[in-house]
């Protein structure tokens, strides 16, 4: 079979003469349909991640059919995505069920060979808690890829009370910027505005019918945008020292900061008013990963609103993986989904 294999440091390979894998006891075998390319991927490819030991199949967002089954949960041909971090199911994190807090947790595409591939195993203590999930016919495959990257936003959203809400702010409309902006739609946001520069990303929030502004005029544009106040919602989905330092100036008072977006080591610390925090009732916030009901929910919002998400996709043959990859970090591409 054809996989993509991380060796090191800009050294990821399409390598096609590997054997494929079989299907362990209590585990099932996915012949994939679509995975897609994640950020965290192409970190790894330019600067590693401590996570990955070479070799590794790399990915961890998918869509796939059950190929071969020794699990009672699945049958071959149910369609199949997944939370792709494993909590260890005893900690502290995953016993509150928050296991992507999990104190020992391990992930496809790290610690277990990941999606990026014709075919994946996964054994049975990577299926208990709910992780693999059966997923609707409905769902074209590339757009059914990404439900882990919208889980991640759906868990996000849920840290604040974004059905209450009527002026939300998304900074970057990259993917993740995309998918929070579609998310805040289906919550029953009003005013949605976007900043991004001008090119293919800000095209695609357009589209959709999102407000979009340039980042150089949202220091002077933001209160018209928002009745005077400011955001009841920043979003951050840039991963910019700069926009993470300054974003909460941009919320009205008692409003919700979220810090989607990291950052790399040497850029984390960040310069900030705490006296604007205190006396505006700010509330800043960090999400990491998400649970396998948070991609539950994600499959429920990509089936009924499949034709946005389409939108955001551009799909390529997984030969073409190092041009996802250069497209994305161009900015050529907002998501993009590969296929065997």
């Amino acid at each position: 079979m054809k996989r993509i294999v991380w060796h090191g440091v800009k050294d990821v390979r399409l390598e096609t003469d590997a054997p494929i894998p079989q299907c362990e006891e209590g585990g099932v075998l996915i012949k994939m349909e679509a995975f897609s390319v994640c950020g965290t991927d192409i970190k790894a490819y330019n600067v590693g991640n401590t996570r990955l030991t070479h070799p590794q199949t790399v990915g961890h967002e998918f869509a796939g059919r059950i190929e071969e089954s020794k699990n009672p949960a699945f049958s071959k041909g149910d369609r199949v995505v997944m939370a792709p971090t494993i909590g260890c199911g005893e900690c502290f994190y995953c016993k509150k069920g928050k296991r992507n807090l999990c104190a020992k947790p391990r992930s496809i595409g790290f610690q277990i060979p990941g999606a990026m591939a014709e075919y994946m195993p996964l054994p049975v203590d990577a299926i208990a808690g709910g992780h693999l999930i059966k997923c609707p016919e409905d769902i074209p495959a590339p757009v059914a890829a990404i439900a882990e990257p919208l889980s991640c936003v759906i868990n996000g959203l849920s840290r604040a009370p974004v059905s209450q809400m009527e002026d939300v702010l998304v900074i970057g409309t990259g993917a993740i910027g995309l998918l929070h902006s579609i998310a805040i739609r289906d919550a029953g946001v009003k005013n949605i505005v976007t900043s991004e520069f001008p090119g293919h990303k800000a095209d695609i929030a357009k589209s959709l019918g999102f407000t979009v502004i340039a980042p150089g005029e949202l220091e002077k544009r933001y209160k018209d945008l928002s009745k005077g106040l400011g955001f009841e919602l920043v979003v951050i989905a840039a991963p910019s020292q700069q926009v993470q330092e300054t974003a909460p100036s941009y919320a009205r008072k008692g409003g919700y900061v979220s810090y989607f977006a990291s950052l790399p080591p040497e850029h984390e610390k960040l310069n900030m008013s705490s006296r604007m925090i205190h006396y505006n009732e700010l509330v800043l916030y960090g999400t990491s990963d998400s649970t396998p009901k948070h991609v539950e929910e994600a499959v429920r919002l990509l089936s009924a609103r499949k034709d946005d998400f389409a939108k955001m996709i551009t799909v390529l043959p997984m030969e073409q993986w190092l041009e996802g990859y250069q497209g994305v970090m161009d900015m050529r591409y907002a998501k993009v989904v590969l296929t065997p």
